[in-house]
């Protein structure tokens, strides 16, 4: 407090033990030491660290923890497993791990969420957020392929992080009654430009959309 004297009344106002210890206590306590990095930790979204993106996660309706499944861990036979020598047998246990997202992703996230949590569920409006998310990884969009249903289609591979986040959280918007699901081409699989990882002549299908 500036005058921290005014907050005492008449009566000990010239009690030199009481006026001493209130002007410590009010050292101690006195906001203005601290307030611009609690704004800028925790009240400002785009600077906040930790625990304050931690309360603006919360605030948005989404963890900062993913699930996401061990890859090239153990041997096995499938994308996502290694060969002999390079990998161990599985003990059984989930190939799942908890995975806490960097700050700078998961404020990136806070974001999208909170863009996620005021949109107008139509397509335009969620192809600009799928915009604002992938622009410059591929195409990624959100189309209509049946009655009361829709789909999100991502031209490209999601990283692991990225997959988990988007069928975990409801980062994505759902509209109401709508029947969702998710697709990912198989690059390598499918017929097109080198430039963009496609498959050559007589190596790949063509992609049949949606």
């Amino acid at each position: 407090m500036i005058t921290v004297g005014e907050t005492l009344i008449s009566q000990y106002a010239n009690s030199p033990v009481i006026c001493r210890l209130v002007r410590r206590f009010d050292d101690c306590i006195d906001p203005r030491t601290d307030k611009q990095r609690f704004y800028d930790t925790v009240w400002n979204v785009s600077t906040a660290q930790g625990f304050g993106l931690d309360i603006w996660g919360a605030i948005v309706g989404i963890e900062r923890e993913v699930m996401i499944s061990a890859q090239d861990e153990y041997i096995g036979f499938a994308q996502g497993f290694t060969p002999f020598d390079n990998g161990v047998w599985s003990t059984g246990e989930s190939l799942e791990r908890r995975y806490p997202l960097d700050d700078n992703t998961y404020r990136r996230v806070i974001m999208l969420k909170a863009m996620s949590n005021i949109i107008y569920a139509t397509a335009p409006h969620i192809n600009r957020l799928l915009r604002e998310m992938f622009g410059t990884r591929g195409r990624a969009y959100f189309v209509k392929n049946g009655t009361m249903a829709a789909r999100y289609v991502f031209e490209f591979y999601l990283l692991p992080v990225e997959r988990s986040i988007i069928r975990q959280s409801d980062l994505l918007p759902r509209p109401s009654g709508v029947l969702l699901d998710f697709y990912e081409p198989e690059a390598d699989k499918t017929f097109g430009y080198i430039e963009a990882n496609l498959a050559p002549f007589g190596e790949g299908a063509f992609f049949m959309g949606v």
